[in-house]
């Protein structure tokens, strides 16, 4: 699939907001690695992995990466770029026919975080669930499903119909089908006729409290099993979780009160017990909303963050308030960056390069005009 290139034109001065990476040196095309929120690459258009055609002009076919980083350097006005999107596939949508609708009403309530919905007793027409009954994790919220299936053996049969009966040869009416009236069954619990006979089922459940005896009566499903109403009950204080929400921890199940008293975390930050999400950071848990940038105080959630004297930092605000910027690309030099520090500054290893030939000077004797480093072969060469 051919991609279009497109050209952008950055306004100088310096910096561009923009990383590269790759080049000849390391057999990968110049790409785009890294852009500063807001810079100027970021508000002209420049995307993440763009790959660089030409810069200011000149292809950028056979350049190495010190030699694509020291041409846009030498642009002291503005940047012209010649760029190619990186191809991103995107997904397709796949769309399945309805299904039909169910026989019975289906109900549902909104969830909550932490806690389970009351498991809903049944008593009625069996229906397979559509949906399988699957558990998150511990501490986290359950809402039981619900089933209506009776044991009791299927009913027999209904009769063949009654022959049609037709009046005399002396009557003009057109024939006249009779219905029969509605036969009676006799079952453990009560007389069921044929218009009521399908709410009675046979079926065999694995019941959680009872393994392999027959369902009868009204149950509830909770956490993929099938359970007696009076024993669905709290692990500790035994109160029955029928009708109201419940904990799952590992494996047992407590009503919301024992579990706030014996197994919620503390968050460290207001010592409060934690009933919803929880953070584990630090070797502590706390509140989603404890968790804060000591800079900017919003929560930092799942996201990086850094520690100084011993408050945490989201990534941006640690950056800004403490990063050291790399003198030759003017990109922070993150944790795990190899740097050096020369002249007064501070550089990346691949950024501490001759500025004329961009051999890399690391280790290497140099010299120095107006700060700019030199090799040995153009230090007297270069008018500055």
């Amino acid at each position: 699939m051919n991609i279009p290139d497109f050209y952008v034109t950055l306004f100088g001065p310096a910096p561009w907001g923009f990383r590269l990476q790759g080049g000849k040196d390391f057999n990968l095309p110049l790409t785009i690695s890294r852009l500063t929120d807001g810079g100027k690459a970021a508000k002209g258009g420049i995307g993440l992995g763009d790959m660089v055609l030409s810069i200011g002009g000149v292809t950028t076919e056979g350049m190495n990466h010190l030699e694509a980083q020291n041409k846009i350097k030498s642009c002291s006005g503005n940047l012209s770029l010649n760029l190619q999107k990186s191809d991103i596939i995107k997904p397709v949508a796949l769309t399945h026919p309805p299904s039909p609708p169910h026989p019975h009403p289906h109900y549902s309530s909104p969830s909550t975080i932490g806690y389970n919905k009351a498991p809903r007793p049944y008593g009625g027409c069996a229906s397979e669930s559509e949906y399988p009954p699957f558990i998150l994790s511990p501490s986290s919220a359950f809402t039981p499903a619900s089933c209506n299936t009776s044991l009791f053996p299927p009913p027999p049969p209904p009769p063949p119909p009654p022959p049609v009966s037709y009046p005399s040869s002396s009557s003009s009416s057109p024939p006249v089908l009779v219905a029969p009236q509605p036969s009676v069954y006799n079952t453990p619990i009560n007389l069921y006729s044929n218009e009521n006979a399908c709410e009675l089922i046979a079926t065999y459940l694995v019941v959680s409290c009872c393994l392999f005896f027959s369902l009868r009566g009204p149950f509830l499903v909770a956490m993929g099993k099938s359970w007696h109403k009076e024993e669905f009950t709290c692990t500790h204080c035994r109160i029955s979780l029928a009708d109201i929400g419940f904990v799952e921890e590992q494996g047992s199940v407590y009503c919301e009160h024992c579990y706030e008293d014996f197994l919620a975390p503390t968050c460290s930050r207001c010592q409060a017990k934690i009933l919803g999400e929880v953070i584990n950071a630090l070797k502590q848990t706390w509140h989603l909303h404890c968790f804060l940038c000591a800079c900017c105080q919003q929560p930092i959630r799942n996201n990086i963050f850094h520690l100084e004297d011993g408050e945490p930092y989201c990534e941006q605000d640690f950056y800004s308030m403490f990063g050291t910027s790399c003198h030759g690309c003017e990109f922070p030099i993150e944790a795990g960056d190899k740097f050096l520090e020369s002249l007064g500054y501070t550089w990346h290893d691949t950024c501490f390069v001759c500025t004329v030939c961009c051999t890399t000077l690391e280790g290497q004797t140099f010299f120095s005009k107006k700060d700019k480093p030199l090799c040995k072969k153009h230090a007297h060469t270069l008018k500055i």
